[in-house]
This record gives structure tokens, C-alpha cells and sequence, in this order.
């Protein structure tokens, strides 16, 4: 039998997971097929500049950069797929103009290797902090027939002759706490 809190856990993690796969297909769903000049946006944002180091070629204004954009809007008026247009790109230029690595072979390690990293990560705190409860440690008899000798001695002659008392003060919250009996 659980218990109404490992119940409500249940039911919280089981709604958080609906939301985030709902978020996922959400997200996934084709919205249509951009415009050409969008696609040609997005794949110049994706293939480096060949005189540049750093820009793509929706970044720079080099002449070579213009001439690309140029072979990808005419890749794309001819009907070719993403896929193909970057194939073609690369094949003229050399694979070292694709910004995005390929998702196969050792550049896959590129793309797989972060996720792998925080599954693991995930897995690794579920295993630690799942089985994780806050101390629930009870007082016991013995523990109270010790504080009660321990304040009959006090009261009975613990104290000093001069009338005053030496013992500490006691904590006021502990006494309007209803659960001070645990540790």
C-alpha cells in the first residue's frame, strides 16, 4: 500500500511526462513547407563561407559567398532536396564548408555524445536520490525516561543554594512544534 504522498508523486511525474511529450509532438508537427527563400535562408546559415573562417553565407558579403547563395537558390529551383543542395555545396567547396557535421560515422559522436551524457547524468541521480526519504527517527521510552531523570534531578537539589536556577532555558519552539518528539 503507498502512501497518499508517493501517490501524489505518481500522479505529479505522470502529468510532467504528458506535458513534456505533448510538448515534443507539439514541436515535431510539420507546420507546411517554408517558402524557397526561407530554405535558402536556412541553408545558408548552415554552410560556411568559403573565403570566410567563421561566417556562413547568410553572414558575409564576400563575393564567393554571394556566388553560393546564388548555386543554392538555383538548387532549390530545380526541385532538390536540402540533403542534395548541401551534397552539391560540399562536393565544389570540400566538406569543411558544411557548419553542421554529418550524423553518421565519427561526426555522430558529435550529435549522440551529449545526449548519451545527460541520460546517464539523469540515471545517475535517480539511482542516488530515488530511494532518498528524510530520517524519520522516533524518541523512545528510554529516551524520555532520560529527560525525565535528568529534570527530576534537577528540580530535586540540581540547583544552586542561592535560589536562582542554572539550568538553560528551554527552546519555546520546540514546545509549539507538535512534532519535537523526533529527531
Amino acid at each position: 500500500m503507498t502512501s497518499p504522498a508517493a501517490s501524489r508523486r505518481k500522479v505529479l511525474w505522470g502529468l510532467l511526462a504528458m506535458v513534456v511529450v505533448g510538448a515534443l509532438t507539439f514541436g515535431t508537427l510539420n507546420q507546411g513547407e517554408p517558402s524557397e527563400g526561407a530554405r535558402a535562408r536556412a541553408l545558408e546559415e548552415t554552410i560556411r563561407c568559403p573565403q570566410c573562417r567563421s561566417q556562413s553565407v547568410a553572414q558575409s558579403d564576400t563575393p564567393s559567398a554571394r556566388g553560393v547563395s546564388t548555386v543554392i537558390r538555383d538548387q532549390i529551383a530545380a526541385g532538390r532536396t536540402d540533403e542534395e543542395i548541401r551534397d552539391f555545396v560540399a562536393s565544389s567547396y570540400g566538406r569543411e564548408v558544411l557548419l553542421e557535421p554529418s550524423g553518421s560515422g565519427f561526426s555522430g559522436l558529435v550529435w549522440a555524445l551529449p545526449v548519451v551524457m545527460i541520460v546517464v547524468a539523469v540515471a545517475g541521480l535517480v539511482y542516488r536520490f530515488g530511494d532518498w526519504r528524510p530520517a524519520t527517527t522516533s524518541v523512545t521510552a528510554a529516551d524520555r525516561s532520560l529527560v525525565a531523570a535528568a529534570l527530576n534531578a534537577q528540580d530535586g537539589g540540581g540547583g544552586s543554594n542561592d535560589g536562582t536556577n542554572d539550568a538553560p532555558e528551554a527552546d519555546d519552539s520546540m514546545a509549539a512544534d507538535p512534532d519535537a518528539d523526533r529527531v
